[in-house]
């Protein structure tokens, strides 16, 4: 069992006992701040978040079975975690106050750029073909 420690502020006529978080909950807490710096380190997540939309909004009109939601949502799932990887690699090689890029980190950004595309690419392909099925569904009826 985890020891959980004490914190005392003493600087008000009252006393504030603040606890240490739980590891789990810690965890969740940077999660949270991982997902929101991602979000906000790059406007490339707001073109995503459109595509996002506009694929939910094509997929709720064309009335997709289960199993093909699973297969949209898991696409773009795939696409935001790979630009998440991406955002995280452009946080460690690029440096902040001048915007430098080592040779050999600009090589691995434009590979993690790279694979972000392919991402896409694939996600787009397979809701694409999905997409093509429902339509030519309601074509044949």
């Amino acid at each position: 069992m985890q020891s959980r420690e004490t914190y005392h502020r003493s600087d008000s006529s009252h006393s504030v006992r603040r606890q240490k978080r739980p590891a789990w909950r810690q965890h969740l807490v940077l999660t949270e701040r991982g997902v929101v710096g991602g979000i906000r380190g790059g406007s490339a997540f707001f073109v995503h978040f459109f595509g996002c939309s506009i694929v939910l909004a094509t997929g709720y009109v064309l009335a997709l079975s289960l199993m093909q939601w699973v297969a949209v949502v898991l696409s773009m799932t795939i696409v935001l975690a790979a630009e998440m990887f991406n955002q995280a690699l452009r946080a460690i090689v690029v440096d902040p106050e001048d915007g430098a890029i080592a040779p050999q980190a600009a090589k691995a950004l434009g590979i993690s750029t790279a694979a972000v595309m392919m991402t896409i690419l694939g996600g787009l392909i397979v809701v694409g073909m999905i997409f093509a099925q429902r339509v030519s569904h309601f074509w044949a009826e």
